[in-house]
């Protein structure tokens, strides 16, 4: 499963539990990059952006539009709570847009820390769901996501 922003997270249980005098179901999610353990309401979780990975045919549509794509750029305010919004939801479209809104504005100028740190954030993560989507190793995935990328998105 994908948790968001967060990334790659796998269920290890679900269960009911009591909490403000409500009973709601949990996941109980141990999320790689970060390696922790959370528990979350499945309610949370999905508005969070938890989705299965995608396929691969998903992948290889996504790469295809990529080398194609014309970006446009989500403005980038004082503390860039926009960008960072739209990558919170967690969707491959919400991931591509920020990549895409990043690289437009590497081309324009040169990103801040938390600019350069998003980028990374957003490709790595497309990277890794590229090749657990086509079973390749994480490599291979790189070489083929920066290659359409492109040199403005290896920081």
């Amino acid at each position: 499963m994908i948790f968001g922003a967060e990334g790659f997270a796998r269920v290890e249980g679900v269960g009911e539990k009591a909490m403000l005098g409500r009973t709601a179901v949990f996941l109980d999610l141990f999320v790689f990059d970060a390696n922790m353990r959370v528990s979350v309401p499945v309610e949370r979780a999905l508005e969070r952006g938890l989705r299965p990975i995608a396929s691969a045919e998903e992948i290889e549509m996504i790469i295809d539009n990529l080398e194609t794509a014309t970006w446009v750029s989500i403005p980038w305010n004082r503390d860039g709570r926009l960008v960072k919004d739209r990558y919170a939801e967690g969707g491959l479209e919400a991931m591509l847009e920020v990549l895409g809104s990043l690289i437009e504005l590497a081309g324009i100028k040169k990103l801040n820390d938390a600019q350069r740190t998003l980028l990374e954030r957003a490709r790595r993560a497309l990277i890794l769901e590229t090749a657990a989507a086509l079973a390749v190793d994480e490599d291979e995935a790189g070489e083929r996501i920066d290659a359409v990328l492109g040199a403005a998105a290896v920081v």
